[in-house]
């Protein structure tokens, strides 16, 4: 009698397991015991896994030993709180004297008044200094090696909307280094590059030598360029921004 009322309460479960991935449960370890610090991110990856992109920063952490470069893989959230995320802005992390690295999403989303928090895992190998995209449309790849390099300072940025709504395409109004005007339209513009793509922003980019007035951004390049503003933690996007856009 005791072995049926068990099958009839748990009998689910044999049928259909719940298979939790252990990488979440050690970060939510990690930011459970961890202590709370400041620290920056350096590095920053994302690839195309099975036609899903993958998300990766690094981030230096002070330690009593010098500084240590960790790695996150970061998913399963919001792009307004991905936005946030972006070369040199310092972050908040839980680590164990530099080990068992893990982002604070429950600290820093709730300092920016963002609801949903992305989920994480620790990753052993860091992403290298800088930004590395492997996930850019091969449209866009294809036009950024064929086309016609140049500079464009960015003037106006539009989100382009769906049937569901708000989508993460954007069309980018472009003034073109003579003068000229340029639209990079239909553009995913990537989490690391939300912060900088901004009214005013000089950025690089490639025009179709067959139609002048059609461009694309090389936002990689862009994250990557010297002396670029971070910001801080706490600062508001950008007026106008992609980042602004993704927080509604």
């Amino acid at each position: 009698m005791g072995l049926l009322s068990w099958l009839n309460r748990h009998g689910n479960e044999i049928v259909s397991p719940t298979i939790v991935d252990p990488g979440f449960k050690r970060a939510d370890r990690a930011l459970e015991e961890g202590a709370a610090a400041g620290a920056t991110v350096v590095g920053i990856e994302q690839k195309l896994d099975d036609g899903t992109t993958s998300r990766y920063v690094a981030v230096a952490v002070p330690t009593a030993s010098g500084t240590r470069t960790a790695g996150v893989q970061v998913m399963g959230g919001p792009m307004q709180a991905f936005a946030r995320l972006r070369l040199g802005v310092e972050v908040i992390v839980r680590h164990d004297d530099g080990d068992a690295v893990v982002l604070d999403w429950p600290a820093m989303c709730a300092r920016w008044g963002i609801a949903s928090e992305p989920t994480q895992k620790r990753r052993r190998k860091p992403p290298a200094e800088g930004v590395i995209d492997k996930a850019v449309d091969w449209g866009e790849e294809r036009r950024l090696k064929k086309w016609m390099p140049r500079r464009g300072a960015i003037t106006t940025i539009s989100r382009r909307t769906g049937a569901m709504g708000p989508t993460d395409d954007f069309d980018v109004e472009l003034r073109l280094d003579d003068g000229a005007r340029a639209v990079a339209g239909n553009t995913a513009i990537p989490f690391y590059a939300a912060w900088l793509a901004a009214p005013g922003a000089d950025v690089p980019v490639c025009v179709d030598p067959k139609d002048p007035g059609r461009a694309v951004v090389d936002w990689a390049a862009a994250a990557n360029e010297p002396g670029r503003a971070p910001g801080r933690l706490d600062d508001p996007p950008p007026d106008g921004s992609a980042a602004a856009l993704f927080a509604g």
